[in-house]
């Protein structure tokens, strides 16, 4: 059947660009023609992608610019409408080529003119008699041109992602009627865990006619694309092959660009990682935003408690964003042993990131309370002054095709976000990879937290490993928290055997073949393109 897909947005980096990425691959190798509209600029970085086609000023004439063999019987066409320069976004990062705004700083005429766009480009190319399946992403505004196009009357389904809603919906009266002339149109309504449903509902007032729509459709996991040890040996190969690949990719190669371009990626990042002892050192990842709302910066100021008790350490950060900087300014200071400009930063983070409200130091109450006693003090800035810089490691952006194989050869992955998340993608593929996340316990994070716990009850000591994947309630005790649970998953890990470690690999990607599938995820979607009789909600 032929199936529309409207993202807004791009196919890599975040969890709403994964997510659809991955449900178009999954729809092709089921044997649909998609039709993908977005705005990927690198059609060649994804197989299920045949051609690539991009449109005029006014969104009335396209011109192929890519085209490829693919191995899926399905086949997929991008389509990337022209916006003329103009990206409305519900949080702000750099995206070169465009002018940014958040759709809370958008003018009425701005956000009109985005739609219309965007509606001509569906208008000039879709067929609504031969369209099966409409399927939209996110609150505002790709349901709302879909409504507004041809293709008003086909069956669609708009997925819900976190972002829009707690970042922009709620926040704005017209954006909330603009989420509501979309949820009329929608047949369907699709939530990526029972969280965000729940949170949607509430937000829109438990409405019956939008409950009887609803449906919860989670995120899902390729194991082919995801690699787990066969045992810890396995690192440093592992590693290697990494290191060759990601030295002969192009970004790196070629000339760099600047640090904060959209998923730029370090131009030292292979002299980086080949100095990390992959074999022997205590290595913990987090790959995701660079955004305060993510919580590098608790990940960051709970290192030295860290460091502490495990000297052979190493933080990945992997990823890209508008905090970068201010991350980077944090592990500054605390190498400097400037414990002063450290607690000036935390306290006044907007001196640095204007992104960052400037009160939003409550979730270091505790350390900052702490470093009141001297003798405290003086052992936090021990552990810190020349070490932390060498100890937390910045990559920039890698892809998955590398991530993979940084997420298998770690010890632990962390996801310390301190704002709601629709879902634990990062979860997954960690689990996917043979690694048990340590994720803070709130939103979609706890759906998959629940799963995880009670399939390693029998390996750790349930009470301690509940408290360590789950992170206690955000609260002022968060830095320490978190501190805690990577010491005691690090030591944890450090008296296992080969074969008991590779229990929990083994058992952390049973969880995924189990519970999250990209074809799972696709075939609920292919379900709601008939009368709807069967469609589970």
């Amino acid at each position: 059947m032929e199936i529309v897909m409207v993202h807004g947005y791009f196919l890599r980096g975040t969890g709403s660009n994964l997510f659809v990425a991955n449900t178009c691959r999954e729809l092709c190798k089921l044997g649909h023609q998609v039709k993908l509209f977005c705005q990927e600029e690198k059609p060649q970085l994804f197989d299920f992608i045949e051609s690539a086609w991009e449109f005029d000023c006014d969104n009335h004439n396209i011109t192929a610019v890519f085209q490829q063999a693919t191995p899926y019987p399905g086949k997929c066409l991008l389509y990337r409408p022209n916006l003329n320069g103009f990206l409305p976004v519900y949080v702000y990062d750099h995206y070169p080529g465009y002018v940014v705004k958040t759709y809370l700083d958008c003018t009425p005429v701005e956000i009109e003119g985005y739609i219309e766009d965007n509606r001509r480009a569906l208008d000039a190319v879709v067929d609504p008699e031969r369209t099966a399946l409409v399927l939209s992403n996110h609150t505002i505004m790709q349901p709302v041109y879909v409504a507004r196009s041809r293709l008003s009357h086909c069956r669609h389904v708009m997925t819900v992602h976190g972002s829009c809603l707690n970042f922009s919906v709620r926040h704005s009266l017209l954006l909330k009627e603009y989420a509501r002339e979309a949820l009329a149109n929608a047949e369907w309504v699709a939530f990526v865990s029972h969280y965000s449903r729940q949170e949607f509902m509430v937000f829109f007032d438990n409405d019956p006619f939008l409950d009887a729509k609803s449906l919860v459709i989670s995120g899902g996991v390729d194991l082919k694309n995801f690699v787990s040890l066969n045992d810890s040996s396995e690192k440093q190969m592992e590693i290697d092959d990494m290191l060759a690949s990601l030295a002969a990719s192009p970004s790196i190669a070629g000339q760099p660009l600047a640090a904060t371009a959209l998923w730029q990626t370090d131009e030292d990042v292979v002299s980086k990682l080949a100095r990390i002892d992959f074999a022997d050192e205590k290595i913990i990842l987090y790959y995701g935003k660079y955004l305060w709302s993510k919580g590098v910066q608790l990940l960051i100021a709970a290192a030295p408690l860290v460091l502490m008790k495990n000297h052979r350490l190493r933080i990945i950060l992997v990823g890209f964003g508008s905090s970068r900087d201010y991350f980077e300014t944090l592990v500054k200071v605390l190498d400097q042993g400037d414990l002063a400009a450290f607690i000036t930063l935390i306290r006044k983070p907007d001196t640095v990131d204007a992104t960052i409200a400037a009160d939003s130091s409550v979730y270091f109450e505790a350390l900052l309370n702490k470093l009141n006693d001297p003798d405290f003090a003086s052992a936090y800035q021990a552990a810190a002054t020349g070490a932390i810089r060498e100890a937390i490691v910045f990559t920039g952006y890698l892809g998955h095709q590398h991530l993979k194989s940084l997420i298998a050869c770690c010890e632990i992955t962390v996801a310390p976000s301190i704002f709601p998340e629709a879902f634990g993608l990062v979860a997954v593929e960690a689990l996917a990879s043979g690694i048990i996340p340590v994720l803070t316990n709130h939103s979609g994070f706890t759906e998959v937290i629940s799963v995880y716990c009670q399939i390693f009850g029998d390996i750790f000591n349930r009470g301690e490993a509940e408290e360590s994947f789950r992170l206690p309630a955000l609260d002022g005790e968060l830095v320490f928290n978190l501190a805690g649970a990577l010491n005691y998953l690090l030591n944890y890990y450090a008296g296992l055997s080969n074969s008991a470690r590779q229990e929990v690999r083994n058992r952390a990607r049973t969880i995924c073949a189990d519970h999250y599938t990209w074809e799972a995820v696709a075939q609920r979607y292919l379900r709601c393109s008939n009368d709807g009789a069967d469609v589970d909600h």
